[in-house]
């Protein structure tokens, strides 16, 4: 049977030392602290401490990553300053995402960046810096690799969460969770299966469409995992997934309106939904292990934005409100097989070959249903002719741009390790691949008509790019209790190719390049006081090449660019002290310096950005803090934490003068145990900070924020079987 969290840790403590976390960040089982390289991991009851769901919940708990919240189920990671936005990349994105290994991040314009939700989870493991060699493109910064739990082939078990809260000046909602385990053959199969449902308060009202609490959402689904082991040296996993976002009306404000409210004509929706079918062989072969894995995967996104401020000038007066509508789609599938030699050994060798297919498609529609009647005096015959029987539909579409777009990565990677003695270990890798980006667009409308062409315009492209990915490590274990470590890394993501009709005043390239940073690093991991203090610090630097950047055309359509060079360099440091028997304090904090090392020149009369800007969203201090005591030997087992957050200010945008960061946030946790049933309550941001997450200033609209959640109480009842 399940045991409950207290009594768990209870078992841990008994000698008061620290419990090892093991991961898969090399792809192989192995104790996190024994990895050369910046890896940090949250396991599942730590999750459970902090009543963590989503990534806004745990990620600032990790050091040198920053979670630009925005749009649920789009909102960015950033880890060690590698981006150049705080929202998504006009290209692929910069942080590499996993769940079991599997990668869900898209090779071309994101769909969605999935946030599963932290129910039932083994561990979400946070590899900072280029994990290139091993997990492929997109890695760049670096990589989230979330482990669900896996069945137990010998237990029943049931878990059943249920969560009720209130926002301050918002609205009420709540979650309920449940996770089932089930060994239909005992030691043989087991099916796992879980299910989510949370409705997260909104908290922003919307005085255009007079809509309080509007930006609610709601996130369902859940997950089903079997295993089969039909011998000791064969175990078969399938594993499927499907999780949907729901977001009633997106959650910015817009501080000329007020606190926490915006003004739009219609109220903007966003859904996600990610669909992950994954099948993964593992075969004790004597001399090594074979791991094959075959995964289907798939995204869809549909939106609905109020476009009438943006493009209002460009129609006959009186025609709002605008409503752009956008849906996607990403669809591929990914194999990969492996060979990795047993642990422990002084030789130590992982080898495999890699192949990724996405395809995806974008859908862009902009309505004026009452401009219909002024066009052609507006823009004259021509235009009529191009779209005239179009735009006088009822539908009142005056722009249509749909893409298709289609990546492909090839790899063959490994990694070897020696060991010269008992102290002294040498690991090398790399990875050849190759990455083909190919697109095509049907841009047809009132647009293209204003870059001075015909109302239907397609556009085709590709971009190809073939390296190596090189990795060198040299590790210096003294004893036990003292371990340091040199790492060289390189990373990389796809080119691709800007298909939209280039304005003869504000040209965009045909294509844009790969980009590729190396990170230096030097690594200590240190024990003290019986193992019951672990200190630990890393010191960076990147040298980031060719940094793609997004653009905007007068349009406001956007395109990517490369954009020169960038420095990044910083310190994390992190420790854990298990202080006495049941009290545990734990805290980080990170340095960082990010900026551009040559000037950037944007063109068509824009001002250059001058070498030393800070890149978007790179905050310079960051540190987290937690504070947890549970009262082992005494009725109900009753808890106590106290956690905090902290981030610097930081630009929103390249060179841009509107900010992010500068809050602090502090939760508070009660609870106790009343046989199998936790109770926990709860207030998360205690003095109601307005931080703001991430901003946007684009020209006509106001500025746009987004912000931390308010003040919310709530109550957790949990009960493991």
């Amino acid at each position: 049977m399940f045991r409950p969290a207290a009594a768990q840790q209870a078992a841990a403590q008994q000698n008061n030392a620290l419990e090892e976390i093991v991961v898969t960040a090399t792809k192989r089982p192995e104790a996190v602290r024994s990895i050369s390289g910046a890896v940090s991991a949250i396991t599942g009851a730590q999750l459970e401490e902090l009543g963590a769901q989503s990534f806004s919940d745990y990620l600032s708990t990790v050091p040198g990553v920053v979670f630009d919240a925005s749009i649920p189920g789009d909102s960015s990671v950033v880890i060690r300053g590698v981006s150049t936005t705080t929202f998504y990349d006009q290209g692929q994105g910069t942080t590499g995402y996993f769940i079991n290994d599997v990668p869900l991040t898209d090779p071309f314009f994101t769909v969605a960046i999935p946030d599963i939700d932290a129910f039932d989870v083994d561990n979400v493991t946070v590899l900072r810096g280029p994990q290139g060699t091993l997990f492929g493109s997109a890695s760049l910064g670096g990589a989230i690799n979330y482990q669900a739990a896996k069945p137990n082939l010998d237990e029943f078990q049931l878990h059943f969460q249920g969560t009720g809260e209130s926002t301050h000046d918002g609205g009420t909602g709540g979650s309920g969770k449940l996770m089932v385990n089930v060994p239909f053959i005992p030691g043989v199969l087991a099916v796992r299966g879980v299910y989510d449902y949370r409705d997260d308060p909104g908290f922003i009202n919307n005085i255009g469409t007079g809509q309080e609490n509007s930006n609610r959402i709601l996130t369902r689904g859940g997950r089903v995992e079997a295993t089969w082991k039909p011998s000791d040296a064969t175990t078969i996993n399938a594993f499927y997934l499907q999780q949907s976002e729901d977001t009633a009306d997106l959650g910015y404000g817009e501080p000329v309106f007020g606190p926490l409210t915006k003004n739009t004509f219609i109220a903007e929706p966003f859904a996600f939904t990610t669909v992950i079918d994954n099948l993964r062989l593992d075969q004790d072969l004597g001399f090594a292990t074979l791991t094959a894995t075959a995964t289907y995967h798939e995204k869809t996104q549909s939106e609905l934005q109020d476009a009438t401020v943006e493009f209002e000038g460009l129609l006959p007066p009186n025609v709002a409100p605008i409503p752009a509508y956008q849906s996607g789609y990403a669809r591929g599938k990914t194999f990969e097989v492996r060979l990795a030699s047993p642990s422990g050994g002084r030789f130590e060798y992982l080898v495999g070959l890699f192949y990724d297919e996405t395809r995806g498609e974008f859908d862009a529609t902009f309505q004026a249903p009452g401009a219909a009647a002024g066009i052609d005096a507006l823009y004259g015959p021509a235009f009529g002719a191009g779209i005239g029987q179009q735009i006088t539909s009822s539908t009142g579409v005056f722009e249509n741009d749909v893409s298709n777009e289609v990546g492909r990565e090839t790899a063959l990677f490994g990694e070897a390790s020696y060991k010269f003695t008992d102290q002294w270990k040498l690991t090398l890798g790399g990875r050849f691949f190759n990455t083909k980006a190919e697109e095509e667009a049907n841009n047809f409308g009132l647009f293209e008509v204003l870059g001075g062409g015909p109302a239907n315009q397609t556009f085709d492209g590709t971009e190809k790019n073939t390296g190596f990915n090189p990795k060198a490590s040299i590790t210096w274990t003294a004893n036990s209790d003292i371990m340091v470590y040199g790492l060289v890394s390189k990373g990389f993501r796809f080119g691709g190719v800007n298909t939209l009709p280039p304005l003869p005043s504000d040209p965009s390239p045909a294509t844009y390049r790969s980009d590729s940073l190396i990170n230096y690093e030097i690594g200590t991991r240190t024990n003290w006081l019986e193992h019951t203090l672990q200190l630990d610090a890393t010191v960076f630097y990147i040298d980031w090449s060719n940094i793609q950047l997004r653009e905007y055309n007068a349009l406001g359509a956007g395109f990517e660019v490369n954009a020169g060079k960038a420095r990044n360099m910083g310190l994390e440091s992190t420790g854990t002290w298990r202080i006495a028997r049941g009290l545990t304090f734990q805290t980080n904090f990170t340095y960082l310096s990010a900026e551009l090392a040559q000037d950037y020149d944007p063109g068509a009369g824009n001002p250059v950005i001058p070498k030393g800007t800070s890149l978007p969203g790179a905050s310079k201090w960051q540190a987290s803090n937690v504070l947890r005591y549970e009262w082992m030997d005494v009725p109900l087992q009753p808890f106590f934490s106290l956690s905090h957050r902290y981030i610097s200010k930081a630009s929103a945008n390249l060179g841009a003068d509107y900010y992010q960061g500068d809050y602090s946030l502090v939760d508070v946790r009660v609870g106790a145990h009343v046989k199998s049933v936790m109770v926990t309550a709860f207030v998360d941001n205690v003095a109601d900070a307005r931080g703001v997450t991430t901003a946007d200033l684009f020209t006509p609209l106001p500025l746009q924020q987004y912000y931390v959640r308010p003040r919310t109480v709530g109550l957790t009842v949990d009960y493991k079987f």
